[in-house]
């Protein structure tokens, strides 16, 4: 294995040129946003090379990664509101048995310390995020809880709005069938208990008016763990101008989603066409698998993966999107969240988290300094957990 990465390392170096590489390798490296925790719990080994998966072990370091945050999502689908919460502390000590497995190079972090302590051992910091607010099943106790597990970030909604807050999906498609829209006084006091222990407050997925009144009562930074820019690629999971500006003026950070959906305002139309086109063998599928389960999901999504490949976007049009956000409220507020295997593709040149180096090569030539870069790779997630986070 150790053969193979020092191969991996001298053909980037040939490929992306020493200073590319240097610099990559020299960087703190985070990403705020991954799923593969649900592939992890199919049984499949994340501690090894799986050639279907968008992050692994191998895949991290060959990536220069430092730090990941594990997204702990549970599936409204699957797990009703008074079951969401012990999912998540399932999927929590899922994650805690893998870095058991291996203590030397993964470890979750629960303070500043830990995360430059990591660094300095050469040990992943294995961030916990919680994504949708339904988790805590509206009780501030079991909030309490998931930050004593580890939790440093809260989704306040996912694609399903809670009792006390309202998603993009829901504000933008079911608006009419609301029984309230934003935060509910409740939803304030969540906010607030976050800021109170040193949790990060994610908006990604949250709906506009939700947004804005968590920005109202938050006292601390904010972040987007995964979203884009919507003036690029219009969707109700992006970001506008004014949101941009808010979060610049809160301190927080934008952290850029890679989903081609999300970068790419041509991608959803020409997908539907090719989705059609397997449609038979979809519906084959869903005889077999649960529609709602994970399963079906990566079923589905490996059938679709070649002719999907033909459509995606390029390395470029993240760049596009980093690149937007900078030069509109600076770049100390852009970073990365790609949203690694939660999404079915990736562009062509990024396509697994082992090619984050040419990343930085894209940057370099977007003429980025070299200490921008590292900004955007991870110096923004460092500033703003430290100013968040006790």
């Amino acid at each position: 294995m150790k053969a193979l990465l020092t191969l991996f390392i001298f053909i980037l170096w040939i490929g992306c040129g020493q200073k590319q590489v240097a610099l990559h390798t020299e960087a703190f490296v985070a990403d705020t946003h991954n799923d593969v925790l649900l592939r992890s719990l199919t049984g499949r080994d994340i501690l090894t090379d799986l050639p279907e998966s968008h992050s692994d072990l191998p895949k991290f370091k060959k990536g220069g990664m430092d730090l990941q945050i594990f997204s702990i999502w549970v599936s409204p689908y699957e797990y009703d509101g008074n079951q969401s919460f012990n999912r998540a502390n399932e999927m929590i000590s899922h994650l805690e048995d893998l870095c058991a497995r291996v203590p030397d190079q993964w470890a979750i972090p629960f303070t500043y310390e830990d995360i430059i302590q990591n660094e300095e051992n050469q040990i992943l910091s294995c961030m916990i995020g919680v994504e949708g607010g339904h988790a805590i099943e509206n009780d501030l106790g079991k909030l309490d809880s998931l930050y004593r597990r580890g939790m440093r970030y809260l989704g306040l909604t996912w694609n399903n709005s809670t009792d006390w807050a309202t998603s993009a999906k829901d504000e933008t498609q079911n608006e009419d069938s609301l029984a309230f829209i934003g935060l509910t006084d409740f939803g304030k006091q969540v906010v607030k208990r976050c800021n109170e222990l040193g949790v990060m407050v994610d908006v990604s997925h949250a709906g506009e008016q939700t947004f804005w009144d968590a920005l109202a009562v938050t006292s601390k930074p904010i972040i987007a763990s995964h979203s884009s820019v919507d003036k690029l690629c219009p969707h109700f999971r992006n970001l506008n101008d004014e949101q941009l500006r808010g979060i610049q003026d809160n301190g927080g950070v934008v952290f850029v989603n890679f989903y081609p959906g999300y970068i790419d305002s041509t991608y959803e139309q020409k997908a539907s066409i090719v989705k059609e086109s397997f449609k038979a063998k979809s519906d084959s599928l869903a005889k077999l698998y649960d529609p709602d389960g994970d399963a079906f999901w990566y079923k589905e999504n490996e059938i679709r993966q070649e002719a999907l490949q033909e459509i995606v976007p390029d390395i470029n049009r993240v760049v596009d999107h980093i690149d937007y956000i900078a030069k509109l409220i600076g770049v100390e507020h852009v970073g990365i969240g790609a949203d690694w295997d939660g999404v079915g593709i990736l562009p062509t040149g990024i396509e697994t988290i082992a090619k984050m180096p040419h990343l930085t090569e894209k940057l370099l030539e977007r003429g980025y300094s070299e200490n921008d870069v590292r900004k955007i790779l991870g110096d923004n997630f460092k500033r703003v957990f430290r100013e968040v986070v006790k």
